[in-house]
Parts: C-alpha cells; sequence; structure tokens
C-alpha cells in the first residue's frame, strides 16, 4: 500500500494534522468563503464592492492568512451573497472559531482522551481487530446518550492511531444533535484542510470534493473520526473506500443505511466497572472505606457513564461529601435528574437533545411510555396508553425510540427505559401534558391491564369461571393456556402495579374479580411477590365493598403466600385466623375449610404437630360437608403431614398413599400438581419410618409438575430427601452429588438459609470418615442431611 511520503502532496504535521503556517478557523472559514462567492459567481472584486470589504481582506480570508472576521464583516458577506439563516450562521460558526484559536495551528476536531478511563474492554478489543484486519474500513459506535461514545473514540483512536495509523489521525464534530449538524460538504472542507490540501485546491464542487477525499484516504493509512453524526447522509460522503484508511464513527443512531460498515452498541457499564470508574474519580484517599455507599451511588446512577462521571465530580468538588450522602440526595427520583448536574454536564441536557429531535406524536408516545408500573412493555400495552389502534404502527414507533438512543430492545418485541431515561420521560410528561388526559390514559392502561389478566387467568380456572368486565379498549386475548401463562409471566410487574391505580379510582369490583379469577394460576408460580401485592389489594377491595366472604378469601390467600411463598408461618397463621373468623360470620363452609387448612399447615411448621393435625381433620370434615374435592385432596395431604411431624409415619404413609388417584377438582393441572406433592409427602414418610431403601425408590419416583414453573425449590427439597436416603444405604458420593445439586437449585431459587443448610450437610458428609459411614448405615450415626 501507499504511504503519504509517496503522496504527491505536501505532508502536514501529523501531530496537529493542519499545515504549520494555518489557523482551524482561518482556513476553514475561507474555503467555504470561496466556496460561496464562486457558487454565487462574484469575482473578488465584485464581492468586494457589495460587500464593502477591500479586496485584500477577502483573499487574506480565503487564503487562511487573517483570523476569523468579526461579526459585523460577516454579515455584510452574508448579505453580498444572499445567504439564508442556515449559512449565515455556519459562516458566523467558523469565523467564531477563527478568532477564538487563531494560531497556533490544531486539528479540525481533536478528541481528548481522560487519565480515568474505566472498562470498555471488549469493545476496544472489537475495534483493534476490524483496524488489524481487511475489508471493513468502517465502524459505527452507536448507543444513547452519556454512554461515553466520544470518550470510547477518543481513547480508541490513541491507541489505534499509535500501532496502525502511521499517516495520523484526523477528526470532525459533526454536531449531529444539534439543530444546525454540519454538512457533509463543510466536514469535508475539514477534514481535506486537515489532511495537508491547500485551501486553494479544495474543489468547490462538493461531489469532486468527496472523489479528493476518498482518493487521499486511499492512499494513506489514517485514522478518521467522525463523532456525533446525524444521520446517513451526513455521514455516507465521509466514508472511506475499502482500501487505506479507517474511519470511526459516533452517532446516537445506529445508521442503519450505511453500507459496508460494522456497528458496534453502547450500553451501560458493569456493576464492577461503575464502581472503578467512580473510584478513580475520586482517588484512593476518598475512596477508601466507602465501598458500600459508592455501590449505591453507582446503582441510582443507572451505571450511565455521564451520571457516573457528574457523580464524581459532584463528589471532588465538595471534600466533606461522603458518596452515602451524594446517594441520599439520588435516592428521591423527582430530584435524581436535577441533581445530575455538574457545571455544563447534565443528563436531563443530554437526553433533551434525543427528545427535541422527535415528531409530536412520538413525544406523546415516549412521555406516555413513563406511566407504565414495569420495566419492559411491548406494542399492544404501549398503544393502549396512546389511544392509538394500530399496534404495527406503535411498534415502528417504538423501534425508532430504539434507535434514537431512547428505549432499550433488551429481547425482540420487548421495549424498555433506561432508570434515569424513565425519570426524564415523566418529567416531560408533568412539564407538557395537562392532568386530566395523563389520568385518564393511567386508568385506561390499568383497566385494560387488569381485564386482560383476568382473561388471561380463566384459563386456569375450573370451568364457569365469569368473563372479565366490558372495556372500551378490547383486552388481550390468549388464544391457548401457553400463551395466557407467558403473558400472565411477562406483564406481571404491569398487572400487579396497575392494583394501585384501580384501587385509588374506586374500581374494587374489578380488583377482587381479578384477584378470584387468578387464584388457582397462582399455584403454578407460587414464590412470585406480586401474589402477596395482588390478594392485599384484593382484601381492601372487599373490605371496601363490605363482602366478609371476599374478605376471608382473600385473607386465606395471604395466608398462602405468606407460607408457601415466604416461609413466615407466623403471619400466615394470624390471615388464616382472620379468614376463619370472617368465613364463619359469613356461613361461607368453604373458606372455614381453607382457613382450618391453611392453620394445620403453619402450625404443622411451627413445631405444633397435634394442633396442626386437629385444624386439618376439622379442613376435611368440612370439606366433605361441601363436596369440594381441590379442598379434600389437599387438607387430607396436610394431615397426613402433621400426623408424621407428632411421631405418626404410619398413619401417615397411610393417608398420603390413599390419595394416590383420587380426583382433585376441575381446575387445569392442579390433579398433575397435587400428586407431585403427595408423591413426595410418601417418600418423607418412609423416611420418617427409616425404610431407607424404599426411601430412595420413592423420591427416585418424585416427578416435578410439568404444569408448574418455578420449581427449583421442589426439586432441590426431593433431592435433599434422596441424599439422605442414599447416605443410609451406603451410596455415599451419589449423595454428595444429589446434595450438590439442590445447593444449586436452592441457590438458583434464591432460597438462602436451605442452600446454606446444604452446604453444611456437603461439608459434614465429606468429612465423615468410614467409620462414620459405618454408623449411619447401621443406624447408630446421625446422617448428613
Amino acid at each position: 500500500m501507499t504511504r503519504r511520503s509517496s503522496s504527491p502532496e505536501p505532508p502536514p504535521d501529523t501531530t496537529h494534522g493542519l499545515p504549520p503556517d494555518t489557523t482551524l478557523g482561518g482556513t476553514a472559514f475561507g474555503v467555504l468563503l470561496r466556496s460561496l462567492r464562486r457558487t454565487a459567481r462574484l469575482t473578488l472584486e465584485q464581492l468586494s464592492h457589495a460587500s464593502g470589504v477591500s479586496v485584500r481582506a477577502l483573499g487574506d480570508m480565503e487564503r487562511g492568512r487573517s483570523r476569523g472576521p468579526q461579526r459585523r464583516t460577516v454579515d455584510a458577506l452574508a448579505a453580498a451573497l444572499g445567504l439564508d439563516g442556515e449559512q449565515r450562521q455556519r459562516l458566523q460558526r467558523l469565523a467564531d472559531a477563527g478568532r477564538e484559536r487563531g494560531a497556533p495551528a490544531a486539528p479540525p476536531y481533536l478528541l481528548r482522551t481522560i487519565p480515568d478511563f474505566t472498562g470498555r474492554g471488549r469493545e476496544l478489543a472489537d475495534l483493534e481487530a476490524l483496524a488489524r484486519g481487511a475489508g471493513t474500513r468502517a465502524v459505527v459506535l452507536f448507543g444513547p446518550g452519556g454512554q461515553g461514545k466520544t470518550t470510547l473514540a477518543a481513547q480508541a483512536a490513541r491507541q489505534l492511531a499509535r500501532e496502525h495509523f502511521p499517516d495520523g489521525c484526523v477528526g470532525v464534530q459533526l454536531h449531529g444533535m444539534s439543530d444546525t449538524p454540519v454538512p457533509a460538504a463543510e466536514a469535508l472542507v475539514l477534514l481535506l484542510t486537515a489532511l495537508g490540501h491547500p485551501p486553494d485546491r479544495i474543489p468547490v464542487d462538493p461531489v469532486a470534493r468527496e472523489a479528493v477525499y476518498r482518493a487521499t484516504l486511499s492512499t494513506r493509512r489514517v485514522l478518521v473520526v467522525l463523532d456525533d453524526a446525524a444521520d446517513e447522509t451526513q455521514a455516507r460522503p465521509l466514508l472511506p473506500d475499502a482500501e487505506g484508511s479507517f474511519v470511526l464513527v459516533t452517532s446516537r443512531r445506529p445508521l442503519t443505511g450505511l453500507e459496508g460498515v460494522r456497528r458496534i452498541r453502547l450500553g451501560a457499564l458493569s456493576g464492577r466497572e461503575s464502581v472503578t470508574l467512580l473510584e478513580r474519580i475520586l482517588g484512593t484517599p476518598r475512596a477508601e472505606d466507602q465501598a458500600e455507599g459508592i455501590g449505591r451511588l453507582a446503582e441510582l446512577c443507572g451505571h450511565l457513564p455521564l451520571a457516573l462521571r457528574i457523580a464524581g465530580n459532584r463528589l471532588s468538588s465538595r471534600p466533606a461529601w461522603t458518596p452515602a450522602r451524594l446517594a441520599d440526595q439520588l435516592a428521591d427520583e423527582e430530584e435524581r435528574l436535577g441533581t445530575l448536574v455538574a457545571g455544563d454536564l447534565a443528563v436531563r441536557g443530554a437526553l433533551a437533545l434525543s427528545y427535541r429531535q422527535l415528531t409530536a406524536p412520538r413525544r406523546l408516545l415516549f412521555r406516555r411510555l413513563g406511566l407504565l408500573p414495569g420495566h419492559e412493555t411491548g406494542p399492544h400495552l404501549a398503544a393502549v396508553l396512546t389511544g392509538d389502534d394500530d399496534p404495527v404502527a406503535v411498534r415502528d414507533a417504538l423501534d425508532l425510540l430504539v434507535e434514537r438512543g431512547l428505549l432499550e430492545e433488551p429481547t425482540p418485541g420487548r421495549y424498555a427505559f433506561h432508570d434515569l431515561v424513565r425519570l426524564f420521560a415523566r418529567e416531560q410528561l408533568r412539564a407538557e401534558e395537562p392532568s386530566p388526559p395523563v389520568e385518564a390514559a393511567a386508568l385506561r392502561m390499568a383497566d385494560w391491564l387488569l381485564r386482560s389478566a383476568s382473561a388471561a387467568g380463566r384459563w386456569f380456572e375450573a370451568p364457569g369461571a365469569p368473563e372479565p368486565w366490558p372495556g372500551a379498549t378490547p383486552a388481550f386475548a390468549p388464544a391457548s393456556a401457553e400463551e395466557a401463562e407467558h403473558w400472565l409471566s411477562t406483564e406481571r410487574a404491569h398487572w400487579a402495579g396497575a392494583l394501585r391505580l384501580m384501587f385509588e379510582a374506586g374500581r374494587h369490583e374489578e380488583i377482587v374479580h381479578t384477584a378470584r379469577t387468578l387464584y388457582w394460576f397462582s399455584d403454578r408460580w407460587d414464590t412470585w411477590p406480586e401474589w402477596r401485592t395482588l390478594f392485599t389489594y384484593g382484601l381492601r377491595s372487599a373490605a371496601a365493598l363490605g363482602d366478609r366472604a371476599a374478605q376471608a378469601h382473600q385473607l386465606n390467600c395471604l395466608a398462602w403466600t405468606y407460607s408457601v411463598g415466604g416461609a413466615q408461618y407466623q403471619q400466615a397463621e394470624e390471615h388464616a385466623r382472620q379468614a376463619l373468623e370472617l368465613a364463619t360470620e359469613a356461613g361461607d363452609t368453604g373458606q372455614q375449610g381453607w382457613a382450618w387448612t391453611y392453620i394445620a399447615g403453619a402450625c404443622t411448621r411451627l413445631d405444633r404437630p397435634a394442633e396442626a393435625a386437629r385444624a386439618a381433620e376439622e379442613a376435611v370434615r368440612l370439606f366433605e360437608a361441601t363436596g369440594d374435592r381441590a379442598g379434600q385432596a389437599v387438607s387430607r395431604r396436610v394431615l397426613g403431614s402433621a400426623l408424621r411431624e407428632s411421631g405418626h409415619p404410619e398413619e401417615a404413609l397411610a393417608v398420603h398413599r390413599g390419595l394416590l388417584g383420587t380426583d382433585a377438582g376441575d381446575a387445569p393441572g392442579f390433579q398433575e400438581f397435587a400428586q407431585a406433592i403427595l408423591r413426595h409427602q410418601i417418600a418423607r414418610d418412609l423416611l420418617a419410618l427409616r425404610r431407607w431403601s424404599d426411601a430412595v425408590e420413592a423420591y427416585r419416583a418424585v416427578i416435578t409438575p410439568a404444569t408448574h414453573g418455578g420449581t427449583d425449590r421442589f426439586k432441590a427439597q426431593a433431592l435433599t430427601g434422596l441424599a439422605t436416603a442414599l447416605e443410609h444405604c451406603g451410596k455415599t458420593a451419589e449423595a454428595r452429588t444429589r446434595l450438590a445439586e439442590a445447593h444449586q437449585l436452592f441457590t438458583a431459587a434464591g432460597d438462602t438459609a436451605a442452600a446454606e443448610r446444604t452446604a453444611a450437610s456437603l461439608g459434614r458428609l465429606a468429612a465423615r470418615t468410614p467409620d462414620d459411614h459405618e454408623a449411619v448405615r447401621s443406624g447408630t450415626g446421625r446422617p448428613a442431611g
């Protein structure tokens, strides 16, 4: 490849990127002035006569021998040339640059590296590989505002130019996010000047100018940085051909229309990188013993590089402040964006640049998305917020917000805010829209969510479940149980968040209806925290309606959440006893039966097995009276467990085996679920009877219910019991394997206490001697589990 030393052009100073006897402002101003004069078909003398500026002064300007002229001179030239507002502004900007800088020479745009640059190792490695390889000669670094694209470009330029581009590095700030981006033709003037072309040899015709630029890049190894590109039209003329130089473009948009480029998207820093950046900004003395405050600060900044930089700079300017103090200020969501300001750096300002470029309908969509209770959304819910009846058009608008860096797309078809962008959207909503339409949109969204949740929940109810109430916007109507379960899972933060809005609007009947229709579905994902939210609002709404039976039902549901979902058995018993009292007053035998069932389960866990057995017997009696098959199946199973824990494992085994194959009601999937739990209880009964081989066989027969999600804890409990039985059978190696599997599952399920117990059991099992194993096998020693 031909190097610059063999180029016919005089070699420029590679340190600065300009010939040493020119100035940035004067040269660029002069080139543009000459181009405008020739376009107007005026000679120097004619322009001098029309503007009142001497021919000598005009010649010095065009040749770059004078600093930028004063505003009155620019105004006179603009009037004489008949320039419009944008052309006048561009000419004035270059004149201002010339006056500010004067001499000595400088590149058109020299990116500044920072000493505390942190992270982006993968992106730098990718850029290194692309610059070193053949084929790709342009890369677009894109991502939302504040992600540090320019900072990364500066760091990459410093590293890459040193090793791969002996002919230097030049760049131009394209001002893509401003109201007047630099036109490609003007950027070409700046770049050609930096590459050493005398101003009087730069073609006036933009097409010819582009050809000279590409020819120059093809014969050199130059790194060109195009910072803050607005769109493809601005960037395309500045890209190189397939050989020679390399162009690095930064933009908030992916510039998907550009051909033959690679794209690298920048997201937030990792948690560790965010902390490291703050520590580097603060310095070692300030960062010592501040790990908790710095970590909290990084979280509140959303790991956004700009926000982290602002937070670090604010702390640096206030020596008496600790990271914890600033974190306390940022904890207030309504004040967070106002706090994230340091001099001319502001997160709000960076986001406003992108927001201002949206059309009015897309601004409306962006603002209304701030009403969402959850983190992600799809087109249908977004359409409900705007009142648009065309989800396809809304999806296209969401895609555009992603392209503009205002939304993220974590998975195909799902759209999410960065935390700070969400706060900005809510700010704009408060500032630009009156309360009535905003409140109406929020309630419309909440109504749609609960109607949709009820429609999905009906797939898991027994036949005859009531239809959701009608609404102006048709609810989501799943076509299968799988689709219903997917929707309820995906949108659970939204429908749970809608409960507060509906409650404040006095929509109590709808809330109770939703709680009832999701009753059986809740068994499938019993650890979801949203259940406690749902049944708490269900209880409050039932109380507002004065419906004691409904209150009893919701209290029983809460007892279930505290027991199954939270292992808070004291609270479970308290709620169940309140339910029993209200159900008795209302004469609701069925809810009395469920209350006694939950009381029995809580008492078993609270080491009161005799009391648990009596409660379970009462539940069985009541369910037999009502003919509730599901209630009978559950209460009898609980009775068996209470008998086992009270020292009667033979009776427990008989009760549990008697339930195998019995009908547990019509709720879809409940029969399979009940039988799986029952087999687990039988295995536990055999373990209590010290029938080790039978217990191993029974545990191996336990099948995780396929109809229910979130079964990691169920599997882990079965594996723990199996490990105990295996150890007593002398199969120590397999027992260790099963305990290790159980530990992983407990950890994945977030059950820290169970994971710690399993880890301790693993440690004891690993420490056993051969004599210990023989004692356990013979029944005279204690097993590790």
